[in-house]
């Protein structure tokens, strides 16, 4: 593996990997096993619902408050936390603020030394729906603006957006609808009142992107409960990205949808920047992007060189997937790969998306199973 920093790309790699999105989105982080974090913020009611996790021994831990950058932190709720630390799920009331940052500090009980975790940050904005009203009737629209320089996700849902910073540089100022949003680790993006972020009109999987400005990757990924929005610039430096998320109502249900035969596709590839797959019933179609072109590059049994043909017909010693694939019906099954690997469902049609941010390159399996379940709606 090259061990050569990119050019343009500085800092440190602050890994975070989703296990599950549901009303609270919860995920884990890389840190140290001695400090505290809050690794997760969503509402639940008229309250914030933080999850946090401590080390042993902590004697004291209070959630802290501050409204600016500059503020002081103020005391919001003091926690008990068992002796042997471990993880913890607490609320308090929604603050009246239109943003505020919250911390973890914590005194631990052997040497009276005091541990900071990581800040997360609160925004408040007006829903989708009604910031979609210029322009786009019955949408409710979500629109970025901002830098990127490596690896981003946004994780919306019902009550909000999440972000999380993944490699290289953290983004400065962006902008979501009318709200300003500076990602510093964590960011919590919701709305005040009984108006939810995207109300239960608009479908989290009947959505379209609209990508205004950005030269690498932005990719979006459905789950039963969320929508995922992966940004990942590779090249060096970071660049400007602006795009519109579009959410429709959910379609009517005419008819159940066709059968589909059962069908799983493994894909394997070396990655060292960004590609992109288009996959059909007919064929394969690759799309390289940014740095060295992959390697070691199979659909199931069947090798591909990419560097020498963009195509790979679905036909003889190349066939891929048999006939009858409902390609909506799309999951992905497993996935593996210290970066990107996500994947979109269309009726006729599934787009692979690989993003490799950190220096070198490594080794990416992508599981996709068809005709196991239904289209999201």
């Amino acid at each position: 593996m090259n061990a050569t920093q990119r050019p343009g790309k500085a800092g440190f790699a602050f890994v975070c990997c989703l296990l599950a999105v549901v009303q609270v989105c919860h995920a884990t982080t890389v840190l140290p096993a001695d400090q505290p974090i809050i690794t997760s913020l969503a509402l639940g009611g008229t309250n914030l619902v933080f999850s946090a996790s401590f080390p042993a021994g902590v004697d004291q831990a209070t959630l802290e408050l501050r409204p600016t950058l500059t503020s002081t932190w103020q005391e919001a709720a003091r926690l008990d936390v068992a002796t042997n630390g471990g993880n913890m799920e607490f609320s308090i009331p929604q603050p009246k603020l239109e943003t505020a940052f919250f911390r973890l500090n914590v005194t631990l009980r052997m040497t009276s030394q005091t541990e900071l975790s990581s800040e997360v940050r609160y925004v408040v904005m007006p829903s989708l729906e009604e910031t979609a009203t210029n322009g786009y009737p019955n949408e409710a629209v979500f629109h970025f603006k901002g830098e990127i320089d490596g690896s981003d996700r946004i994780i919306i849902h019902r009550k909000g957006a999440f972000w999380e910073h993944i490699h290289w540089g953290w983004p400065d100022v962006v902008r979501v609808n009318t709200a300003e949003w500076n990602p510093s680790e964590r960011n919590f993006l919701t709305t005040t009142g009984a108006v939810s972020f995207l109300p239960e009109r608009y479908s989290l999987a009947a959505v379209n992107l609209e990508v205004i400005e950005g030269r690498d990757i932005i990719a979006l990924e459905r789950t039963n409960d969320a929508l995922i929005v992966y940004l990942d610039d590779t090249p060096s430096g970071a660049a400007h990205y602006e795009f519109n998320i579009h959410f429709h109502p959910a379609p009517a249900k005419v008819s159940p949808p066709h059968a589909s035969t059962s069908a799983t596709l493994k894909i394997t590839a070396q990655i060292d920047g960004s590609d992109r797959l288009k996959i059909t019933a007919h064929e394969a179609s690759w799309m390289h992007l940014a740095h060295a072109f992959p390697a070691a590059v199979r659909l199931n049994d069947v090798p591909w060189d990419v560097s020498r043909t963009k195509v790979l017909l679905n036909a003889g010693t190349n066939a891929y997937l048999p006939s009858g694939i409902d390609f909506s019906t799309a999951r992905i099954a497993q996935r593996s790969g210290r970066d990107l690997a996500t994947v979109w469902a269309e009726d006729d049609a599934v787009w692979v998306t690989f993003a490799d941010n950190p220096n070198g390159s490594d080794t990416y399996e992508l599981k996709i199973a068809f005709g196991e379940n239904q289209p999201l709606q």
